[in-house]
């Protein structure tokens, strides 16, 4: 990923600082073209590990390739071709993503995925106002009533991971995604727990939105989930559970993926 978006690019295809300028021309562009728009194209395809070599300006089957991984990658139309849809994606690839800091609190109640890739992030409240017994009950290992997520986000908006990415964590039960419970919701997915008692009338903390803001950005742009897999664990077991609570503001966290993905 970039770590700049305030670049533009020059005759040479090097970036260059230009504050207010785009890095990319509007287009369109198509195997054939050529000229500086392609240059620039194919600069920022170089900049985010998508094509190697020379900016040379001559939109040739690489770039066309490399194109096509690009949109691939971000679930659009893979036809190889530079149109308003990939530019609009190319310009966000190009603002940095970071993880936000997480503190290690390893569960053992985890599981392999078994190869089935992540496509899903669910959200959920803990049903207390402690941290602490929060971290406790995701950590549990007695018994066969064993839950865990990949984080838990405090009323501070500490975060902490319990389970690594890689593993399935056993926080969605029985559910589905869509419809479908196969591959089952945890294999497929991110679990966010956040500290809150899901009554409705205690309110998720501006530390808790913030550390939400961005790691839901993160996670997605990392794993390419679509927005539409971005959920509450209400919404993958529908009359069973209810959270996050209805108090929860969703259109603060979407609005934060939607400037990232």
């Amino acid at each position: 990923m970039a770590t700049s978006n305030a670049s533009t690019l020059g005759a040479s295809g090097s970036a260059s600082s230009s504050p207010g300028t785009s890095p990319l021309p509007e287009g369109p562009l198509s195997e054939g073209s050529k000229g500086p728009d392609v240059q620039r194209l194919q600069a920022v395809l170089i900049q985010l590990g998508y094509l190697s070599g020379k900016a040379d300006g001559g939109f040739g089957p690489k770039t066309k390739q490399a194109l096509t991984r690009f949109q691939r990658d971000w679930r659009l139309t893979q036809d190889g071709e530079y149109g308003p849809r990939t530019r609009a994606a190319l310009l966000k690839a190009l603002v940095p993503v970071k993880k936000p800091p997480v503190v290690s609190k390893p569960s053992q109640n985890q599981e392999s995925r078994r190869s089935v890739a992540i496509d899903a992030i669910v959200l959920h409240h803990t049903g207390t106002n402690s941290e602490r017994v929060d971290l406790a009950t995701l950590r549990w290992v007695r018994g066969s009533n064993r839950v865990s997520a990949h984080y838990l986000v405090g009323p501070e908006g500490t975060v902490y991971q319990l389970v690594p990415d890689s593993m399935a964590a056993w926080h969605a039960g029985r559910s589905s995604l869509h419809g479908d419970t196969e591959p089952s919701v945890n294999a497929r997915s991110i679990g966010i727990e956040i500290t809150n008692d899901g009554t409705g009338r205690t309110s998720f903390t501006e530390a808790q939105y913030r550390a939400l803001e961005q790691l839901v950005p993160f996670l997605a742009r990392r794993y390419q989930v679509p927005k539409e897999n971005i959920l509450g664990h209400r919404d993958v077991a529908p009359g069973r559970k209810t959270d996050p609570a209805d108090n929860f503001d969703w259109a603060r966290v979407r609005r934060a993926v939607d400037a990232a993905v």
